[in-house]
């Protein structure tokens, strides 16, 4: 099992590695940006923008989404229907498995930002990164990240309760995600939407929002990740296991 859990982070960071260099490499010619009259400032802000690229929101919802339901499930080992069904406690059982969600959004969370942290800090100067509170902003849209995957971790598991396929699991919540972040575009440009929350390197290295809206941002997501906790606590403690 340590084996391959290795194999499947290694995996992950390899893709996120990928991921970055390609949507970076237009960014890495110093000599054309500046005959294009963009400071390294201004760089880094595109590169982080909500719209597109490594850390748009949606590369969050439309192209990482699989991603992270390939590495929650293959993470930890699969579940041993005896001991489900020997289970007594079927509460037990379900905070186990949010357990093992919540350690996947984190781990998927903390490559993405390592990767790019780190080689944001190679290819720019460190004072510059400094003077732009980089490192913070980079922690801040971290837990971000892991408030969301969090919750796309419940509505797969909840989706996979109802339905009782994995793969009809997999499918749907991609579905679902990536229709959001559309909807969300194109139908609510002036109203708040959980996928607007997503926005935080933009928003913040721009400096459009502060602590404060950052909690706000938090609390929101917070109360997302206890929503579908508790509709899925509830189908998963009435459901049969026979």
């Amino acid at each position: 099992m340590k084996i391959k859990r290795s194999i499947i982070i290694i995996m992950i960071t390899f893709f996120f590695t990928v991921v970055w260099f390609l949507q970076s490499s237009n960014y890495r010619d110093i000599p054309a940006l500046r005959s294009a009259n963009l400071s390294l400032y201004d760089v880094i802000i595109i590169m982080n923008n909500s719209a597109f690229g490594y850390s748009s929101m949606q590369a969050y919802t439309v192209f990482y989404t699989a991603p992270f339901l390939i590495f929650l499930n293959h993470l930890f080992l699969s579940e041993n229907l005896a001991t489900i069904i020997r289970g007594t406690n079927r509460e037990k059982l379900y905070i186990r498995r949010v357990v093992k969600i919540i350690i996947a959004a984190f781990m998927f969370a903390f490559l993405h930002s390592g990767v790019n942290l780190l080689f944001t800090a190679i290819f720019f100067d460190y004072s510059l990164l400094k003077e732009m509170n980089f490192t913070s902003i980079c922690l801040f849209n971290t837990v971000g990240l892991f408030l969301f995957y969090t919750s796309v971790g419940l509505i797969y598991e909840l989706i996979k309760e109802i339905s009782h396929s994995i793969s009809i699991s997999f499918f749907l919540t991609i579905a679902l995600i990536s229709g959001l972040f559309f909807f969300e575009k194109l139908m609510m440009t002036q109203m708040w939407g959980p996928i607007k929350d997503l926005a935080i390197y933009n928003k913040m290295l721009e400096k459009e929002w502060t602590i404060v809206d950052l909690l706000y941002i938090y609390v929101r997501q917070i109360f997302v990740v206890i929503f579908f906790y508790l509709i899925g606590s509830f189908v998963y403690k009435r459901k049969d296991f026979i």
